[in-house]
């Protein structure tokens, strides 16, 4: 580990070059650029709102404001999604390069996680916005709330560098992880309030471990309170674990498996 942290601080002008090309290749040929970033949670939030207010779903007591609740949540989720997308596809992505240029390719890994992570903090001010115009009350805690977002990063990165190994192996098996985590949005308190009246539904919740790291970070942003602090700190310390553990393997095999990805 200390070795690859050396070789990003020699690394660290390749990282931003290659950060500079991602960020602006993404959005080059849409119209309205990077307003996507904006553009797409909103529209996403007016679909639950609608849904809510059609009475097609109860959401339950929530904190502040449903509309506020679903931006925030839909916003800390998509933090962990983006992670586990980008480290996923990073052999696919750039096995090419890996097998052409020699460089650490841990470089590559960094590179996703920084584009993911502005990706991220450009359509937040909305949610900041969103909650003054509610008229949510910020505490001194709030300022805190970015770093309750590292061990979402760490499982997502980590998740996703075990399944970015798939992708070359076991291609069914990624793309029904690549389902099984979409489908573990409507699992955890997103757009309804971690208190479920269903019982198994609300066995469920308790045992996900999203349901704390989401529920952590929002709660601590929107009212400086920490929602179940004992489980947040071990998930939180099994999430580092798992990091170490997902990198430790993507670094084991990356080399031979994007070989015989470029002799396939």
């Amino acid at each position: 580990m200390y070795h690859n942290a050396s070789q990003l601080r020699k690394k660290s002008f390749l990282i931003w070059q290659l950060v500079k090309v991602d960020v602006s290749s993404t959005y080059k040929r849409s119209f309205i650029g990077l307003s996507w970033m904006v553009i797409t949670p909103l529209l996403a939030v007016v679909a639950w709102v609608l849904l809510q207010g059609a009475g097609i779903m109860a959401p339950g007591d929530t904190a502040i404001p449903y509309p506020a609740y679903v931006l925030l949540s839909t916003s800390i989720w998509s933090f962990f999604v983006g992670a586990y997308q980008a480290s996923s596809r990073v052999l696919v992505e750039s096995g090419r390069l890996m097998i052409t240029i020699r460089f650490p390719h841990v470089v590559l890994i960094a590179e996703k996680v920084l584009v993911h992570t502005i990706s991220f903090v450009i359509p937040f001010a909305i949610n900041i916005l969103v909650l003054v115009l509610y008229g949510v009350p910020f505490t001194i805690w709030s300022i805190l709330f970015p770093l309750t977002l590292i061990p979402l990063l760490c499982i997502g990165v980590g998740l996703g560098l075990l399944v970015a190994l798939m992708r070359v192996v076991a291609v069914d098996l990624a793309m029904l992880m690549d389902k099984i985590i979409g489908f573990l949005m409507f699992l955890t308190p997103i757009i309804y309030a971690p208190k479920v009246s269903l019982p198994i539904l609300a066995k469920i919740v308790s045992f996900n471990p999203l349901t704390y790291l989401i529920g952590f970070s929002r709660d601590l942003l929107t009212a400086g309170t920490f929602f179940a602090p004992t489980i947040y700190l071990w998930v939180s310390i099994g999430s580092v674990l798992f990091l170490v553990f997902g990198f430790w393997a993507f670094t084991k095999f990356e080399r031979k498996l994007v070989e015989r990805m470029i002799n396939l």
